[in-house]
């Protein structure tokens, strides 16, 4: 493995860790990202925000995730903006990728940029064949109301042709 002098010792090369490519907009500070064992229960990874320094680059998260011994293991992928608006496209050209393994060999196993609040990916990683990753839709409606509207007024639900805009759409032409 071409990065194994850099990862620490309990990583074995190739595919027993998982690399979180992410590529910031204008706001790091507003991304999270969490990684977790839904079989166990254990937080491999988690982020609360980046330092505001990052904004428009690139950053590599290298996360321990399975051993071959451990069998089939299923994983939970989240990344959250708090702001609403993802990592692309108002605010700069983010996105992020996942790949099992380093990031810089073959496709990813995942990517986005294009999200409101929240993504959710589940990863199947089996022991025996190649691991998958299935999208996970959200409900939006995160403030306990079931309106539909999440709270923060990012969206204004009173639209009367039906559709869902974005607030400033009001204010300015979209």
């Amino acid at each position: 493995c071409a990065l194994s002098d850099y990862l620490p010792d309990y990583i074995n090369c190739p595919d027993d860790y998982a690399t979180v490519q992410i590529q910031f907009d204008q706001y790091p500070e507003e991304i999270s990202m969490k990684l977790e064992n839904i079989l166990d229960d254990t937080v491999l990874f988690e982020t609360s925000s980046y330092d505001k320094r990052l904004a428009g680059q690139t950053k590599y998260e290298r996360i321990p995730i399975y051993f071959e011994e451990s069998g089939d293991q299923t994983y939970r992928f989240t990344i959250e903006d708090s702001y609403g608006d993802g990592l692309c496209c108002s605010q700069g050209d983010g996105s992020y990728e996942l790949h099992i393994g380093d990031a810089v060999e073959g496709q990813p196993l995942l990517s986005g940029s294009i999200f409101n609040k929240k993504e959710v990916w589940l990863i199947e990683v089996p022991s025996s064949s190649s691991p998958t990753a299935t999208f996970q839709p959200q409900d939006e409606d995160d403030d306990g109301d079931d309106d539909g509207d999440d709270g923060d007024d990012y969206y204004d639900d009173d639209d009367t042709s039906g559709n869902t805009l974005p607030w400033w759409c009001y204010i300015w032409s979209c």
